[in-house]
């Protein structure tokens, strides 16, 4: 029968979905705006430095990206990385400890120089939505 697979109904259809989520690590998208010119020191950066000190402190890296070269805005100043915490009290104490690092404030200390590699930076943490637990039934408008 069709009511073995039904989907739950308002308030506890919302309660199914948060439990959904909740049971799943959080995410973190983080957006740096790169300084001019500063992209590959930063990489490198990335690369030969901060990627450990992530380990020492549970920040897990699921992906890096850049811009593509051929756009001809500020985009292609953009880096782009996404890491996975076991929750948002999590992230929050991990990067307290990231920053508080001294090899961190070191390292940064000495390729930042005079101009910082980062102008500015913009974080996001997002859930993990898996939409196998929400078919419901697709639309055959076509």
């Amino acid at each position: 029968s069709d009511r073995a697979h039904s989907r739950p109904c308002g308030a506890s259809r919302e309660a199914h979905r948060r439990d959904i989520v909740n049971a799943m690590s959080v995410f973190e998208m983080r957006m740096y705006y790169v300084a001019p010119g500063k992209m590959d020191a930063l990489l490198t950066r990335f690369a030969d430095h901060t990627e450990a000190l992530f380990a020492r402190y549970s920040i897990k890296t699921t992906g890096y990206w850049v811009a593509r070269g051929d756009l001809k805005n500020d985009a292609k100043n953009l880096l782009m990385y996404m890491v996975e915490h076991e929750s948002f009290e999590a992230a929050e104490k991990n990067w307290e400890a990231f920053r508080n690092d001294a090899d961190w404030q070191r390292i940064k200390a000495e390729t930042d120089g005079t101009v910082p590699l980062v102008a500015s930076i913009d974080r996001y943490f997002m859930d993990r939505v898996d939409l196998s637990q929400r078919k419901s039934g697709v639309s055959s408008k076509t």
